[in-house]
């Protein structure tokens, strides 16, 4: 499942997605990044997510890893593309990236009272 996230951020791709739970995993031959959040502490099944920054936003293409691939040397796995636990799991992505970006307001402020503060020893 894929989806863009337009612009302006508080951050890249790389800081918004280890912020939303995503650990770091290098490719085979250490050149194509990608980020992996577990179910539970077993490295499967997983999310597993493809970002990049593009146009002032981000696009993520995110599947879950259901197992790891059967074949040395083939990157084919038990994968899904769609369905509602990708669904769901995209939108709490995006839900939070859209929160990482807004100020927080400051706490309502009481008005001073009229009442004297005495120090710690008076």
């Amino acid at each position: 499942m894929k989806t863009f996230l337009s612009g302006p951020l508080s951050g890249t791709a790389r800081d918004l997605i280890r912020r939303a739970g995503y650990g770091e995993i290098r490719g085979h031959g250490g050149e194509q990044l990608s980020y992996a959040r577990r179910f539970s502490q077993d490295h499967y099944p997983r999310f597993h997510a493809y970002i990049e920054d593009r146009d002032g936003g981000i696009q993520i293409n995110l599947h879950v890893d259901q197992k790891k691939a059967s074949y040395e040397g083939t990157t084919a796995h038990s994968g899904e593309y769609e369905g509602p636990l990708v669904e769901q799991e995209m939108e709490r992505i995006v839900t939070l990236i859209q929160s990482f970006g807004k100020p927080v307001s400051p706490p309502a402020s009481t008005p001073p009272s009229d009442k004297k503060t005495k120090g710690f020893w008076s």
